[in-house]
């Protein structure tokens, strides 16, 4: 037993060592990436249903005029609301427990990284992560006053695991397979990771998901950002398909 701990321990190193070496590779060829986590976790293969549920449901909503086209829920207040500007999603938050304000509002978190000064924007929670998907989102259109005065979204339904938890990559070894598939180019910035849902197939009103490294790319100097996503169950790159991240390439407030 001692020896095969003793094995574990020394291909870990090894496998440390391997990873260092890759991390300063990138940075010589002018790649700046923060410190990374060589932690793994668990996801699952989920699925949701695309349905009517939102339209059968906008008539509880107050002081809004909705409109329901092609699965999204599209919404103008009648008075514009005031949030928070250093932290609107403080304001958010608590409104989203209404559901004479936000159909299913509580299902959703704040998404940093695809919000912009224009546009706050939520993604809709599954199974202790956040789906990177425009079919399961929330999406606040601001004045220049920092003023919601619509809104857009989605939701999928029924949202539930396919199979056992699996051990998903750490965000070391997804950025070092994104560099070995020659997809970060030289004199680049990773300006964030995150580990979500994205779409995998569609079958018919069913989707099926699966957990994501999630990695945008910016060139230095530029606020334009590329989004890359790799398997977080295989290392596989995920090549860009009609499903899309709106912000992908959003300015400067995605940092």
């Amino acid at each position: 037993m001692f020896e095969k701990n003793t094995d574990l321990q020394a291909e870990n190193v090894s496998q440390g060592d391997s990873n260092s070496k890759i991390i300063k590779e990138m940075r010589n060829d002018q790649i700046k990436v923060d410190s990374l986590s060589n932690k793994q976790g668990f996801a699952y293969y989920i699925s949701g249903t695309q349905s009517d549920i939102l339209r059968n449901q906008m008539g509880q909503l107050v002081n809004q005029t909705p409109h329901y086209i092609g699965h999204e829920l599209e919404s103008e207040f009648k008075e514009p609301v005031t949030v928070s500007k250093n932290a609107p999603q403080k304001t958010i938050d608590k409104m989203l427990t209404d559901p004479t304000f936000i159909l299913f509002g509580d299902q959703y978190t704040y998404n940093k990284e695809l919000s912009t000064s224009q546009t706050l924007v939520y993604s809709q929670k599954a199974m202790g992560g956040s789906m990177y998907s425009s079919e399961a989102q929330l999406r606040f259109a601001l004045n220049s006053n920092h003023q919601i005065v619509s809104y857009s979204q989605t939701y999928l339904q029924d949202i539930k695991s396919l199979r056992e938890k699996s051990e998903t990559i750490s965000e070391t070894r997804a950025l070092i397979w994104l560099y070995q598939y020659n997809e970060i180019p030289n004199n680049t910035k990773v300006a964030w990771t995150k580990l979500g849902y994205t779409k995998l197939l569609s079958i018919d009103n069913d989707r099926v998901f699966i957990p994501t490294w999630i990695i945008a790319i910016k060139p230095q100097n530029s606020t334009q950002v590329q989004i890359k996503r790799i398997n977080a169950f295989t290392g596989g790159i995920i090549k860009e398909t009609d499903e899309n991240l709106k912000n992908s390439q959003s300015s400067s407030e995605i940092n």
